[in-house]
């Protein structure tokens, strides 16, 4: 081979590495329909954990990935990317395209001034130069004039010749890595606000009002501005803290990692200790702006206690006033396996309705409940009492050598076809000692006494006391 050959061999092989380096450097554009996985955890407190796994041929050393259909409102700090090389960077790209960002743009720019002529129907273009603008107005120079144009009106508009590179229609994650070797599915996690559950609790009495049948429905709530299609959806009930604090934001990251891998491998709700994970049985299309509701906690044939509930201050002075009054009405049942229960109840409202006699299911009130673990029992106020009257008095008062002696009497009456049983709490403001009391009482905490007073069906019961408080 002579030196002109040689000389035109290495040019070609140049040309051909150049070629070979720019295609590498082109840009990849990983959309959602290259998903292979999507699971979603929902916080109580406007948080969503997402990881996504998608689908990427084998990467070049420096080769910037883009994925786009990203959550708006992604933490950047809490991003993690996994099996697609070693990250070299990695980018959120929220720089949307809309009005202002494009008028931003071009400002000291050319551009086209299309008016429409209303009397005529006739558009006339121009050309201008846009100078800056600022609420419903731009100012322009077009020749050696400079003038003001309302913005968002039917006769101007403004014709921009090309869109920037660098707007986007949607947010997307850009990354670049060392590179792979082969085709592999990475694995994108981050947390994103704008997503939320909560749950509501429907409560349906039988006829004789001894038993409920309880369906509980979780609302789910996608306002990060990209949709979730077919998502396996785990929902975390209790409070997760998010330190704002520099120095423990990097522990925050990774309790939320772990939380990650707790939810991935389904794990039992009490190894995330103090939370409960609830897991939907099937995949589930969780859409941009929607309320979703699903079926969360079914029972049927749970025992439940009415209750009665009455609570006073029991003042040291002289009281001439009498109180007739109605007791809280409220139902009561036990969170636990005997009952068709025994499962962790997350935080919610609860609506209780009971049929008439028509059969006809009316609204009797409702409430909330706290987060309820197994064993305990859930109390839920509906309103006031009809059936049941309270009315007392002070019937005796006198000062002592370092307090008071009071004494009271309430008369409870009941005219229900069944009985009625009634938790009567009385507090005192000084520390106090029962004198008398002609019914069983208990002492409870916070200087308080509690009777349990069954009133008998169409009758009676009447409760007197004497205590005595005393100054310290």
């Amino acid at each position: 081979m002579n030196n002109r050959s040689l000389l035109l061999a290495v040019l070609a092989g140049s040309v051909l590495l150049a070629n070979t380096h720019s295609s590498a450097a082109t840009n990849l554009q990983v959309a959602a329909d290259t998903r292979t996985q999507l699971s979603l955890t929902l916080y109580n407190q406007n948080l969503g954990l997402v990881r996504d796994s998608r689908s990427l041929p084998k990467l070049t050393s420096g080769q910037q990935v883009i994925l786009e259909d990203v959550s708006q409102r992604l933490q950047p700090e809490s991003l993690r990317i996994a099996n697609a090389g070693r990250i070299y960077e990695q980018n959120l790209n929220t720089n949307l395209l809309n009005q202002n960002s494009l008028l931003q743009h071009y400002i000291g720019k050319d551009l086209q001034l299309a008016r429409l002529n209303l009397a005529t129907g006739h558009e006339e273009i121009s050309q201008v130069t846009l100078l800056s603008y600022e609420g419903n107005r731009a100012l322009i120079k077009q020749g050696n004039r400079f003038e003001t144009i309302p913005l968002n009106q039917q006769q101007w508009r403004f014709i921009f010749p090309s869109l920037p590179e660098q707007l986007l229609t949607k947010p997307s994650l850009s990354f670049s890595t060392e590179g792979t070797n082969k085709r592999q599915s990475a694995e994108i996690s981050y947390l994103t606000g704008g997503m939320n559950w909560t749950m509501d609790y429907l409560l349906t009495l039988n006829q004789d009002g001894t038993r409920i049948s309880i369906d509980g429905m979780a609302t789910l709530q996608n306002n990060t501005g990209v949709d979730f299609p077919a998502a396996q959806i785990s929902l975390l009930a209790g409070t997760v803290n998010q330190p704002n604090n520099p120095q423990y934001k990097r522990q925050g990251i990774e309790a939320m990692r772990a939380l990650s891998a707790a939810a991935d491998s389904q794990v039992a709700p009490e190894t995330l200790q103090d939370f409960h994970l609830y897991t939907l049985p099937r995949q589930v299309d969780l859409l941009n702006g929607q309320l979703k509701q699903v079926a969360l906690v079914k029972a049927e044939d749970v025992p439940v206690e009415r209750s009665y509930q009455y609570q006073f201050l029991v003042y040291p002075t002289l009281e001439r006033n009498e109180h007739r009054v109605k007791p809280d009405l409220g139902l009561r049942f036990t969170n636990d396996e005997n009952s068709h229960l025994g499962i962790p109840l997350p935080s919610g409202n609860l609506r209780t309705f009971s049929p008439d006699s028509a059969g006809q299911l009316q609204f009797i009130g409702g409430g909330n409940i706290n987060h309820t673990g197994k064993e305990e029992t859930v109390e839920l106020v509906l309103g006031k009492a009809f059936d049941v009257n309270i009315h007392r008095r002070q019937t005796q008062f006198s000062k002592t050598f370092n307090g008071f002696q009071v004494t009271q009497e309430l008369r409870i009456s009941n005219s229900r076809a069944t009985p009625a049983k009634l938790e009567l709490t009385a507090n005192f403001p000084l520390s106090w000692e029962m004198l008398q009391s002609n019914l069983a009482y208990e002492k409870v905490m916070g200087g308080s006494a509690r009777w349990i007073i069954e009133v008998p069906a169409k009758g009676d019961t009447v409760l007197n006391f004497s205590v005595e408080m005393e100054k310290r």
